[in-house]
């Protein structure tokens, strides 16, 4: 079935071209309608289980020129929302505390679960205008990162790519975060190699990224060059060892799309 969707993939590359058009607008006339504030620097950006000591941290600011006659940090918890703090200044890096998140909310720890959400805004209030932040913080309830459940022999399912089996997750002796997969081309159905794709964990949120790897000089399973693994997004699930990864998957001759695995740990 795969050979065909490398086909799918030039007949809609071909449409996309032919069917190309100016869509280009003039936004100028809404620029400067409303103050929209900058969040960066996140780190981290998760609480822990143990919410009594955890927190997240950011800066945020505002575009050069701007001004705001107030703003405010506010928190949301299951469409509950409420007023954090108050910032004066700007740029100004910003501290909340879980503990602080529950008081607000009226929350206990025990309300709080695994996977729970909150999410952290920034609101300018600016000639009449609120607005708020377009980087708003989802910030996810999670377990402390634990180097032993990022190795070992991992289960690796993908519906839409239709494959199945099982890989080994090695860490770097000098990064933990930084993690090899070996296995991926022999799962595949092709020969065993020793080439190794490497996934990076971010220690402050979590996320995971890579780059392109080739796994074998030919597709396992068709006449194609350079069968190649591009890790496009992911998350690793501190709390059981799983990754949850999006893979490009190419070859020499073009692509077939990008496609959702899971890892989980035997």
């Amino acid at each position: 079935m795969k050979k065909y969707k490398i086909l799918a993939f030039f007949f809609a590359f071909a449409l996309i071209i032919s069917s190309c058009e100016d869509t280009f607008e003039n936004r100028v006339e809404s620029r400067g309608v409303a103050v929209v504030p900058v969040l960066s620097d996140v780190n981290p950006a998760f609480y822990t289980t143990d919410l009594s000591g955890s927190f997240v941290k950011f800066t945020v600011a505002l575009e050069d020129g701007d001004t705001v006659d107030a703003a405010e940090v506010q928190i949301t918890y299951e469409g509950k929302t409420e007023i954090l703090q108050d910032i004066t200044s700007f740029p100004s890096t910003i501290t909340v505390a879980a503990s602080d998140a529950l008081t607000a909310l009226g929350l206990t720890e025990s309300e709080v679960e695994v996977d729970d959400f909150f999410l952290i805004q920034v609101v300018t209030t600016s000639g009449g205008i609120t607005t708020r932040s377009l980087a708003s913080l989802k910030v996810f309830v999670t377990c402390e990162f634990d180097p032993v459940l990022t190795e070992g022999s991992y289960h690796v399912v993908s519906d839409s790519w239709e494959v199945e089996g099982d890989v080994t997750l090695t860490a770097d002796p000098d990064d933990p975060y930084l993690i090899g997969v070996t296995g991926l081309f022999e799962m595949e159905g092709g020969a065993p190699n020793n080439t190794v794709l490497y996934l990076n964990i971010n220690p402050s949120n979590f996320s995971v990224s890579g780059v392109k790897t080739i796994l074998g000089p030919t597709a396992p399973w068709g006449a194609y060059n350079d069968y190649a693994y591009t890790p496009v997004s992911g998350l690793y699930k501190s709390c059981t060892g799983s990754f949850e990864m999006k893979f490009a998957i190419t070859v020499a001759q073009g692509g077939f799309g990008s496609f959702d695995f899971v890892f989980t740990k035997n």
